[in-house]
Parts: structure tokens; sequence; C-alpha cells
């Protein structure tokens, strides 16, 4: 069936994602790049009358609670800000927990996401946020209402199976302060957003139980399950058969610019698990490759058994589900919104078990999508089956080059045990550090103690709806766990690796399949502009750097988080003082962030950051408690980024930069900076 309706009006349709459009851009990028050789100078340069403003060309920020009220936004890029991680995960790259009381601290301005938690592990705990401090304790979280971490933002550790969760974002302008207040058992994992300096927080993150916008996000949050798709929308529907095993059955083609809000494909019950396992592929604009592909089940939240649990749906998920009256039908539903410019093309491949299913029905509903082109990515979603992990060396479930966010992880692991014990590590934009490392796979699926042996749940953004004690006969494709990413959400500007542990120190040979679901365009939103590095006299030269009574040394380390991965030796400055230096900057910036490569085994690192004499912020890292790995060598190399204002790049060409390190305590450290400018595509 194919769906088509005259072309309307719209802001700009998005050209084709061919080798051709990818060769443009870089060669443009590359000009852009190559006008900026020569010593850099600092001074302001005016834009070309030709070169469009930045800022019109970057995308609204949706952040914290407006990110769930502006779901229909969910596709658009991330340009100015930066997602990190703080975790209790050993930097050292073992499966020992880091024991502490300070489990997260920032300087602002910011957003936290997502924190967790261990049970009621040094309850209660402390939070403070620009010297506002607020006390609570486990049965203060998951409440019904009446309290800053409301059910189903927040979650005690009986309504997930293990955690301590708050999903509740976290404003805050200077400081954020996370602390145990008894004992040191510190098992953490947090996700948020650092945002240049003088970003105004959204106008509804106040912390308050009387905040309309928390209530309308509690609600929304409840009616996972539903249909979350806006009511009224046009849609199509009908019933196939399925084709021969392996060949694409069509459902429909919707021809317009819309973005999909939901697709329901339902079966009778005795067929729910041949349906699951089939391949749903989705082709935006005319692609000639799919750009999902994935099994259906996977897609809908459920990487193991399909069955009908007692008292629950299988997937009560927002963004996904799988539901069933436990007698007749099971349904499969997506809820992820799927922009696409001129057509969506959707099939089902079935396989051997499901080839010539007869009654296999659909809906498909859709709305008007008029972003700019430039303004979005695609919806994807891939598969990855590993029969035996290669042992000492991670899994890598997507490494994909562009710009976008990963919104959505659907992890089969096997077995309920120490498998768990590995986790996610989540590289983005070429940093060697994982900005994303969680203590384990339950943790990130929002349970913990291995979901309190096994309990399956499903909540709306995260659960273990399928285990190995699922009921007889149910039970033989293992175990999977699911979590959905809105507010902490990971977005990355010209590269995602989603890598996964298989044990705690990759030694589990258990398979393994996964599916990860993420927004992207081929496009980079950032592009690195320089690099400076601090023990090369022809860079420090080059770049103008200046620290005077810095001091050099040596160091031999690996990378946090990564046991396997070989000692680098490279040459650190340290001080107490300041370190100045220039950076080239894209023309016709929209922004810009600098990483730094330094000793994070230095601890407590604090430094004011100036842009051509302007104030542009604080930059903190707490570093850690010891980095030496499991295996006896330090693992003290660390990339830190730093986003930069729009408003002290915007029109130049270079910009000079000071690090004030404030003189007491500590040091700041430092390998090389390198500057990646945001860049945007009209």
């Amino acid at each position: 069936m194919s769906v088509s309706r005259p072309a309307r009006a719209r802001i700009q349709s998005r050209p084709r994602r061919s080798a051709r459009l990818l060769a443009v851009v870089a060669a443009g990028l590359a000009a852009g790049v190559l006008a900026l050789a020569g010593p850099a100078t600092g001074s302001r340069a005016a834009p070309a009358a030709r070169v469009p403003s930045a800022s019109a060309l970057v995308p609204p920020l949706y952040l914290g609670l407006d990110s769930y009220l502006h779901l229909d936004k969910l596709s658009y890029l991330e340009v100015g800000d930066r997602v990190a991680g703080w975790s209790a995960a050993d930097p050292g790259g073992s499966d020992y927990i880091v024991h502490t009381l300070d489990l997260l601290h920032q300087a602002g301005p910011g957003i936290v996401t997502s924190m967790r938690m261990h049970q009621t592990s040094g309850s209660p705990w402390s939070l403070t946020t620009d010297g506002t401090t607020l006390g609570f304790g486990p049965t203060d979280l998951g409440s019904s209402g009446g309290n800053v971490f409301p059910y189903p933002l927040a979650l005690n550790p009986s309504q997930d199976e293990g955690s301590a969760i708050i999903n509740t974002p976290v404003a805050f302008s200077r400081m954020i302060d996370l602390r145990s207040t008894s004992t040191r058992d510190a098992n953490f994992d947090g996700i948020y957003r650092k945002l240049p300096y003088g970003t105004p927080l959204p106008a509804d993150s106040a912390l308050s139980p009387a905040n309309p916008a928390m209530q309308r996000v509690v609600s929304l949050l409840k009616s996972a399950g539903t249909d979350i798709a806006p009511t009224g929308l046009p849609s199509v529907s009908g019933t196939i058969s399925l084709g021969a095993a392996g060949a694409p059955t069509p459902l429909t083609v919707i021809s317009g610019a819309d973005q999909l809000r939901s697709i329901t494909i339902s079966v009778p019950l005795s067929e729910a698990v041949q349906l699951g396992n089939s391949t749903l592929q989705i082709t935006w604009d005319g692609e000639s490759t799919p750009d999902v592909s994935a099994p259906l089940k996977f897609l809908a939240g459920d990487g193991a058994g399909v069955y009908q649990p007692a008292g629950r749906q299988l997937v009560q998920g927002l963004l996904a589900g799988i539901s069933s009256d436990g007698s007749t039908y099971v349904s499969y539903h997506l809820y992820y919104p799927m922009p696409f410019a001129r057509s969506a093309s959707i099939a089902i491949v079935p396989d051997d078990a499901s080839a010539g299913l007869a009654s296999v029905s659909w809906s498909v509903s859709y709305q008007p999508f008029t972003a700019p082109a430039g303004w979005w990515g695609y919806f994807h979603a891939n598969y990855t089956s590993i029969a035996q992990p290669t042992l000492n060396q991670n899994m890598t479930f997507l490494d994909y080059r562009g710009s976008g966010k990963l919104v959505g992880t659907v992890v089969n692991f096997g077995a309920i045990g120490t498998v768990l014990e590995g986790g996610p590590q989540i590289f983005i934009d070429n940093s060697q550090t994982p900005q994303i490392a969680y203590t384990g796979t339950e943790e990130w699926g929002l349970g913990g103690n291995y979901w309190d042996g096994g309990v399956q749940d499903s909540l709306p953004l995260g659960g273990l709806p399928s285990s190995t004690n699922n009921p007889a006969g149910t039970d033989i494709e293992g175990a999977a766990m699911y979590r959905f990413l809105i507010a902490d959400s990971i977005a990355f500007s010209n590269q995602i690796v989603v890598q996964w542990e298989h044990g705690g120190t990759d030694n589990v040979q258990s398979p393994y399949s996964a599916s990860m679901m993420w927004y992207g365009t081929p496009v980079p939103s950032a592009i690195r502009t320089d690099s400076l590095t601090v023990g090369d006299p022809l860079s420090v030269s080059a770049h103008h750097y200046v620290s005077p009574g810095q001091m050099l040394f040596p160091l031999t380390a690996g990378y946090e988080y990564q046991p396997y991965v070989p000692l680098i030796t490279g040459t650190v400055a340290k001080t107490s003082g300041s370190a100045t230096f220039t950076m080239r900057l894209a023309a016709g910036n929209a922004g810009a962030f600098l990483r730094r490569t330094f000793d994070s085994c230095v601890a407590g690192q604090r430094a004011a950051v100036y842009v051509d004499g302007e104030y542009a912020g604080t930059w903190y890292n707490s570093g850690v408690s010891s980095g030496t790995g499991w295996d006896g060598h330090l693992r003290c190399w660390r990339d830190d980024d730093f986003p930069l204002p729009a408003s002290l790049t915007a029109g130049r060409t270079s910009i000079t930069i000071r690090i004030q390190h404030p003189g007491a305590s500590s040091y700041w450290t430092a390998s090389s900076y390198k500057l990646y400018s945001f860049v945007m595509r009209g």
C-alpha cells in the first residue's frame, strides 16, 4: 500500500544522503579549515557576508523536562552542549567499585539527567545545587506525589528491583554536589549535560513538586504502555501475509515530509514468537539500504522470550512496548518519532519460522514534519549478534560517524549472573575516554543486584522484561534488558562508539545480541580545527603557548576503564598558575568545545577559563582516588570536554584561551588541548 499527498510547503527539503553530498560537505568543511592556515592570532574577524548566521542554523535545545514535553523533537541534533557521565566503576578497569562519600561533584551550568545509587547504600543522601541542600533517602524516591522525586521519574529499590534512581532532571548554574552521608559504599552512576557558561537553564527546571512541567512529565511517563502518539493523526492500516523467508514483505510507503509517530504490528498469540523474531526494515527517502533493520521484538524492547507475564504487559515502555490480552493476540508497538523528508518504506523480512504467516495486521500514524534539514537526524536501528565474545576485548554494538543521539538500547546477555558485571562504555566524538561508563549491565537497565536475582520488570524507561526464570518454554532465549534515553540521550557531534564489556574484565564468553536505536545524519556538527601538544616545542611555538612556572613530567599509563588498551607515554604539564595559548576556529562556527587530555590521577583539578580575556566558565574534574589498574599499571589518561559559549567564538577564526588555576590545593595538568568547532549546514 502506498500513501501520497500533494507536496506541502516546507522550510527546507533534505538533500540525498549520498556519497556526493558527503564529498561536497567534506570539501566545504575542509576549505573552511584551510582558510584558517597560518599562526593563530586571537583577533576577531567579521564573518563573510555570504556566510549565513550560524545561530540561525542551530536547532533549539530541549533539555531536562523540556525533552519529554517536546518528544516530537527527539530527533533534533544538540549543538553547543556536551554529554558526560560519572561512575563508581573502577577507572583501573577491574570489577572493583570505588568507595567514596562524594558521588558527583561538578561545576555549572549543567543539568543532571540520571543518578543511580545501589539499593540504600550510603543513604540518606545529600544533594546540593547552587548552595541549596536537600537531604533524602530511599523512601523519598518514587512517591505518588508531593515530592521532588515522584514516580516514575524516580524509583526506589522495590520499584526497579535493586537501585535508587533519580531521573528527575536537576539543573544547576554554579555547582552540584551529591554525597552519601553514612557509609562510603558508593555504587553510583550518573549522566549529565555540560552547558556553555551563560546558557539560561530551562524555565521549567525548578526542582519542586508544584512545578507544572514536572507534573506533565510524570503524567506522560505514567502513560507508558499505551499509545502516546497525538490523537487525530492521519493513519494507514492493513492485514498482510508474510512472503518467503529472507524476502521483504512490504507494509506501506508513505510519501511526503512527515514523521511516523506510531507503528503497531499484531498477530495471533500463537504466532507471537515467530513475528517477534522477524526483521522490521524501514528505509527513509529512497535510500538503497534500510536505516532500520532489527528483529521486531528487539525494537519493541524485548530481546529474549516472548510471553505473557502475570499482572503486566511484557514491555510497558514509553518509546516502545509489547502488549497482549493473554489469549488471542500480541501487538508490537513503536512510538519513536521518525522523521523523513520524502518517503518512508516499511517492510517485514520473515525468517524460516515466520514465512507465510497469514494474519499480520498493522497500522501506522504520522504527522507533518517541517523542521529545517540541518536540524535533525534519521531514526536508525541495527542488530548485532556475537556468538562468542573475544576475551580481553570489549564488544562493539555501534560505530557510527556523523552527528545525532543514542536513544535506546536492548541487550540480550544470556543469563543472570556475573556476566552482568560488564557494562556499557560509550565513546563520543573520538574521545579515548568513554564519556559514559557504568558499573554494570543491570545498572544501565535501571535495576540493581542482578535485578534482585532475576526478577523481571518493565518500567517506562528501562527494565528486564524477560529472563531465564520465565515460565517453562519461554526462557529458551536467555535474558535481556532495555533502556530508553530521552533527557539522558547520548548526543554526539561526529562519531559515537557503543562498546560493551562481557563480564567485569571481558572474561565471559557467553553469547550476546543487541540492538541500538539512534538518530543520525552522516554530516558532522563539530569538526576538529586545532590541536596543541604541550610537550612538542613546534606545537607550543605555533600556538603561542605560555605557562610561567609550569613543570613537565613524563607519564606512562593507560586510559581509564580500559584494562587491555596499551599503555601510552606522554608529556604532561602541571601548573598552579596559568596557561595561555591560541587556537583556530572554523569560520561561521556556532560555538566550540575544548578537549583536554590530562593526568586524572591528580584529584580535584579546577581552573577558570577565559576566551580573549572574557570569562567562559569553570572547568572542574574531581579525578580518581587511585589510578592503579587490576594489572598493576596506572590508568591515568583521561579526555575531558569543556563547552565554550557561542557568543565568544562567533565571527572569529581564532581565539586566545587562558586557563587560570586558583593557586590553592592540587594543580592543573594537561598533555594536549584540541578545539572542536560546531558547524551547521544550511
